[in-house]
């Protein structure tokens, strides 16, 4: 058991401050989370060592690469929870709610919880604040309180990085297992201007004696990651050459899927997730998991029922809004060209439709230029818009670059209006996607699914 002596000096009373006061916390701080700080773990590294380093408590699964980190992190706590085991999973960014991001199981904490988990931890956070005269970030935080509630509440922990890897707060974890999806162009600002500098920095999850689980193809990159591998003497497992995808076929609301892992090859699987690159994140998962556990037999059962249950919102999910009259609704996060290319041949390729409307809000620092002519392959509609950030960019920008690509572009301010707009001018046959950010697909979710 672990020794909770130190934790025991800071008396954490009887107060319950709840989930509003949380949230009110956190939304001050999403300010500051805007302002460039120097790389750094001091602080969150600070705060778990006062809490008696919960994050070392549990086996781990970490993380990280440019699209699929989510879809990936969730298909693996499913797969660890088909075996009975209790799995606490992390992941960022969230759509509608931030106790999104802190799930056990397939449910994520409700609001009383997290509340409850935010009131055990502030007495922690004024001492430590208090020694480094400086606050932790809002994802430092969020971090802290995963650690702190995952210690005693389940048996394993799946962890999304939330950016980059060397240097994000989620990488004081000790995993056995690291996971690097994909490597692509994508906060380019602060990770590096191209593809081998961000896989430097990604791969700088990879503990030593661990094993790294590589989705990535291009050589290049696999040079850098295993560079980064071999110096901590991690071994690697790679997709194609050790593990990967069989069979991936269309089915109904999903995928039917053979995988192969280091181990075995498994046949007949239904993944209720739409889209190719669907198949690829479930191989990586089920090879993190069957290097997480070797000792354990991942037996069919087991292994079609952690994919049969995967729900990932956002992830092409389609709504059909309450009116039996109005178009289907696809929301998808894709917010870099090369998630947006996965989302365009997806919707090709997997719906039926005569047409599509695109409602479109991009964050500033993306390339709002290369997601626009990805979209432009499905010769759809755009309606430019904004959602409630700073961080957006003018739905100006977006229809400029729009209809330099030869695509109709019309704007409306806010994304209900926006939603609201596509909708009541679909025409028979056609299809709403909402795309472009987190953000966007967020609140209009919120709109259809309130």
């Amino acid at each position: 058991m672990r020794d909770r002596s130190r934790r025991a000096r800071v008396q954490t009373g009887d107060l319950i401050v709840g989930f509003a006061e949380a949230q009110a916390h956190l939304d001050e701080l999403g300010v500051d989370a805007m302002k460039a700080m120097a790389p750094s773990t001091h602080r969150i590294e600070a705060i778990l060592e006062l809490l008696n380093h919960p994050e070392h408590s549990l086996p781990a699964l970490h993380i990280t690469g440019t699209n699929g980190k989510t879809s990936t992190a969730r298909i693996a706590a499913g797969l660890l929870g088909a075996t009975g085991l209790k799995v606490g999973t992390y992941t960022s960014p969230h759509l509608q709610s931030v106790t999104e991001r802190i799930s056990l199981g397939g449910d994520h904490l409700s609001e009383a919880e997290f509340g409850a988990v935010y009131d055990h931890l502030r007495p922690y956070l004024g001492v430590v604040e208090g020694e480094l005269e400086e606050r932790l970030t809002y994802f430092e935080l969020l971090t802290a309180m995963f650690f702190l509630w995952a210690a005693d509440a389940v048996d394993v922990v799946v962890v999304e990085v939330g950016l980059g890897g060397r240097w994000d707060a989620t990488n004081v974890v000790r995993s056995s297992v690291s996971v690097v999806t994909n490597i692509g162009l994508d906060h380019t600002a602060l990770l590096g201007e191209d593809r081998l500098t961000i896989a430097k920095e990604k791969s700088g999850i990879i503990k030593p004696d661990s094993t790294a689980v590589i989705g990535e193809l291009d050589p290049g990159v696999l040079a850098v990651i295993r560079d980064e591998a071999e110096g901590v003497g991690a071994a690697m497992s790679l997709i194609e050459r050790d593990f990967g995808v069989i069979e991936n076929n269309i089915a109904v609301g999903g995928r039917f899927l053979s995988l192969r892992s280091s181990v075995r090859e498994y046949e007949e699987l239904y993944l209720p997730l739409h889209g190719s690159h669907q198949g690829t994140n479930a191989a990586v998962a089920l090879e993190a998991v069957t290097r997480m556990f070797p000792e354990t037999m991942l037996d069919d059962d087991v292994v079609g029922e952690g994919l049969a249950t995967v729900k990932v919102a956002g992830r092409l999910e389609s709504i059909r809004p309450n009116d039996e009259h109005a178009p289907t609704v696809v929301l998808d996060v894709a917010h870099n060209p090369d998630g947006m290319s996965a989302l365009v041949s997806s919707l090709l390729g997997e719906f039926a439709f005569e047409g599509v409307i695109f409602v479109v809000g991009i964050l500033a620092d993306k390339d709002h230029v290369g997601m626009l002519a990805e979209l432009a392959r499905a010769e759809g509609r755009v309606v430019a818009t904004s959602a409630r950030t700073v961080r957006s960019i003018e739905p100006k920008e977006i229809r400029d670059a729009a209809e330099a690509l030869g695509l109709s572009c019309e704007i409306k301010d806010d994304v209900d209006t926006a939603l609201d707009h596509a909708l009541r001018s679909a025409a028979p046959g056609e299809i709403v996607c909402v795309t472009g950010s987190h953000y966007v697909v967020g609140e209009a979710r919120t709109a259809l699914l309130p």
